[in-house]
């Protein structure tokens, strides 16, 4: 199986750090037992000190200035180390932030950060020893050097000042979570990022700003003591040696998944090993055989049945067994065969075995035929026997081990089984009779649907209607193998007269709407310099300027708005002349109603998908395109997009500065919702529904879909957007090709090769408009 073939997931959200309550709770659900006395205890100290620990982290944040500034004049000199620290972000301007309404009209607060002036060397020097000879701070160490500003440069002061400020605000957040997970998370390893040469001057000014901190709490020594344990953390983990990664044991180079960083591993939810020794106590030995029981069985079979396997257990304690060959007795016992044997198909119950024995999910689908063979010809015996047996299970769990799952944050995982993984480590898995492994990998020589490149939860119903988006968790796993060079196919139609009506693809008006023409308008000047009220026009391209607002309004916001709604100032602009409808489109795309519709109620992708579709009449084309978008959303915030889109070329070449965007290309999706509806019906009546009967394959489905539809005149041709040159083109200008590159990619995409097409790919049609 190629290594570059992904299995789509579900949203998946890592564990990014631990807090005390979470680490407690999974410690005990990771033993499947009760809260201990002593646990219980921790929690109730914990939401008993949380006033406290608010209140701590409430004042570092309100010194927050005066801390990195301690620490920042102890190992620099020559200049104001602060005025190198930049201010936060303006939260307004980042994507999906929600403004309330009552700080819409707020008058803005100007930040006054400091400036970098040129002192008095003398006053420089001075002002250092000052610093310097303060009470009750640590020594410098022997030969320290402090850093002089003007020859260590403004870049790298105002990396080194955001780095003091962001250790202080993780010390923040480790005491608030009563945990320093965060810390070691978020600072091991940064020693091999900073400077060599800086990394004693960023360790004395941690120590400098520890001293500063708790100068504010002289006279709580509680509060001394937590401010002491965290810092003392961030020190700790500073120092240490930027760790290796986590290598996958045993694996073939065709293999995926073979890094993991530390960091991920860090932060996951810690998996306890259990080992069994000659030593332990026989509370132990219980936990471990426990510990077995709930990794063959997924339950402690001994408390949720009463049954137990004494004899096997005896010979375990006993030393007779060890762990590997009691697993072995277990997955042969007649209570495994009744729960994960009989009452599934030979597929699911290799899945299942493959969890059990090797806590993972089946890796490709030539593994699954060398355990189907094994089944079919030696029974399920020998399939336990081949796993346990393998060169895998020696590696990662010897003979002492119980098999523990290797799920996220354990080990790195392959993306060609993702989503079926996830799936299958859910404590639910048992209770699926469909095998997920092989129906995903039979998946792979198919071809690809046509759905947006990152989900097809991120293609709108193409309708009047707004932002409406399918539902669909019926699929969440399934593969979409979309890479950078891909991009849709979108049919499209050429206006020979401006109306978009006459020589055009009969796909039907948008549902709901009359279809009406371009609307466009030409402002006529006198010789005193007064624009008047324009009326009718001869000119079918030119209309009225309450037609044209009109007109907008619904290309914009998909419906005619409320009156409270309207951007006022902008209408009376477009009247008078002193604005073009390219600037009044830009104006309502930037109101606060829009805002509210279209960006701050909707996750980023599906917001700039929407939003494109608005302003620039067609769905995203791909990746490339997507990401230059999420590049300018992550930099400069809602208001740059809309800017990114009205002043592109393509917006001018398409609408210039006079006409009302409208709707110039559709997906085959749309088109298909549409094919019954408005101007379509007539055709439809004629000459039957080209979907019905036999399905077209092998790159002739969209060439035999829009010829059926054709209408009599010989101009009326269907058309897409070229990859290369971006231009409109017609379908008969590129016939379709047996696809002789299924395995590779297949379905309504074609496949770019330096911005060259190649081929236009296999075609798969979807006759449910919402199904992923």
């Amino acid at each position: 199986m190629s290594i570059h073939k992904s299995g789509g997931s579900p949203v998946i959200c890592p564990q990014q750090y631990q807090t005390l309550p979470t680490s407690i709770i999974s410690h005990a659900e990771q033993h499947d037992r009760d809260l201990k006395t002593s646990e219980l205890k921790m929690l109730k100290d914990f939401f008993s000190s949380g006033t406290k620990l608010l209140q701590i982290a409430e004042i570092l944040t309100q010194h927050a200035d005066e801390i990195v500034s301690a620490g920042a004049d102890r190992i620099f000199f020559g200049g104001l180390p602060m005025a190198y620290l930049e201010p936060p972000a303006n939260r307004q301007n980042l994507p999906g932030y929600n403004v309330p309404d009552r700080l819409v009209n707020r008058p803005k607060e100007k930040l006054k950060v400091q400036s970098a002036t040129f002192n008095n060397p003398l006053q420089d020097v001075w002002r250092y020893l000052k610093v310097q000879m303060s009470e009750n701070r640590e020594p410098l160490p022997d030969g320290f050097r402090p850093i002089n500003i003007s020859r260590y440069g403004s870049v790298r002061m105002q990396r080194s000042m955001r780095d003091l400020g962001w250790f202080l605000r993780y010390v923040t957040y480790a005491i608030v979570a009563g945990d320093s997970s965060i810390l070691t998370v978020n600072v091991r390893g940064l020693r091999g990022v900073i400077p060599e040469d800086a990394t004693e001057a960023t360790v004395v000014a941690i120590r400098d700003m520890q001293w500063k901190a708790l100068s504010y709490f002289q006279q709580d020594a509680e509060a001394s003591a937590i401010i002491k344990q965290h810092f003392g953390v961030l020190l700790a983990e500073y120092i240490v040696e930027k760790p290796a990664n986590y290598l996958r044991q045993g694996v073939s180079h065709d293999q995926q998944g073979l890094q993991l960083p530390e960091s991920y591993a860090l932060s996951a939810t810690h998996r306890p090993k259990f080992v069994m020794k000659p030593q332990l106590s026989v509370t132990q030995q219980e936990a471990v055989i426990r510990a077995a029981y709930r990794q063959v069985f997924e339950r402690d079979v001994t408390r949720e049945y009463g049954v137990s396997l004494t004899d096997l257990e005896s010979k375990f304690k006993s030393g007779e067994f060890s762990t590997k060959e009691f697993i072995r007795h277990l997955a042969k016992s007649r209570l495994y065969r009744k729960l994960f044997y009989e009452p599934f198909v030979i597929s699911r119950v290799i899945e299942l075995a493959v969890k059990h024995f090797l806590g993972r999910g089946l890796s490709a689908i030539e593994e699954f035929q060398t355990y189907f063979e094994t089944v079919s010809e030696k029974g399920f015996s020998a399939l336990v026997d081949v796993l346990l047996d393998s060169p895998e299970y020696a590696d990662y769990f010897g003979e002492e081990t119980v098999p523990y799952l290797r799920g996220l944050g354990q080990e790195a995982q392959e993306c060609r089984n993702w989503g079926a993984q996830f799936e299958l480590f859910k404590f639910s898995a048992s209770v699926h009779k469909v095998p997920q492994f092989v129906t995903l990998f039979s998946t792979y020589p198919q071809v690809w649907p046509s759905q947006h490149v990152y989900g097809s939860g991120h293609d709108s119903l193409e309708t009047q209607f707004g932002a409406v988006f399918p539902e669909n968790w019926q699929h969440r796993d399934r593969t979409a193998s979309f890479n950078k060079d891909h991009q849709r196919i979108l049919i499209g139609y050429k206006s020979e007269n401006g109306s978009g009506n006459s020589h055009a693809v009969l796909w039907g008006a948008t549902p709901g709407l009359d279809h009406q023409p371009l609307l466009k308008l030409r402002h006529v000047v006198h010789a005193n310099g007064k624009t008047p009220e324009q009326g009718g026009s001869v000119d079918s391209l030119v209309q009225t300027s309450e037609a044209v607002i009109r007109g907008a309004y619904r290309q914009v916001f998909g419906r005619d708005i409320y009156p409270e709604q309207r951007v006022l100032a902008a209408e009376s602009k477009l009247k008078s002349g002193e604005i073009t409808v390219r600037e009044f489109v830009r104006q309502l795309a930037k109101s606060r109603s829009f805002r509210q519709l279209y960006w701050e109620t909707l996750y980023v992708t599906k917001a700039i998908e929407i939003i494109h579709r608005r302003l620039l009449g067609r769905p995203t084309y791909g990746r490339q395109e997507m990401n230059q978008y999420y590049d300018v959303c992550a930099r400069k915030g809602f208001y740059a997009l809309i800017d990114e889109l009205i002043d592109c070329n393509e917006y001018y070449q398409s609408y210039g500065n006079d006409t009302v965007p409208y709707e110039r290309f559709i997906t085959p999706r749309g088109f298909e919702m549409r094919f019954h509806r408005g101007t379509a019906s007539s055709l439809h009546d004629r000459e039957g529904n080209p979907f019905s009967g036999e399905r077209v394959y092998h790159g002739e489905w969209v060439k035999a879909t829009l010829l059926a539809t054709q209408g009599s005149e010989q101009g009326d041709r269907p058309e897409f957007r070229s990859a290369k040159t971006h231009d409109v083109e017609s379908f008969h200008q590129h016939p379709a090709e047996p696809d002789n590159h299924s395995q590779n990619y297949d379905g309504d995409y074609k496949v770019i090769n330096g911005g060259r097409p190649i081929e236009v790919a296999e075609l798969q049609p979807e006759l449910n408009p919402i199904e992923s």
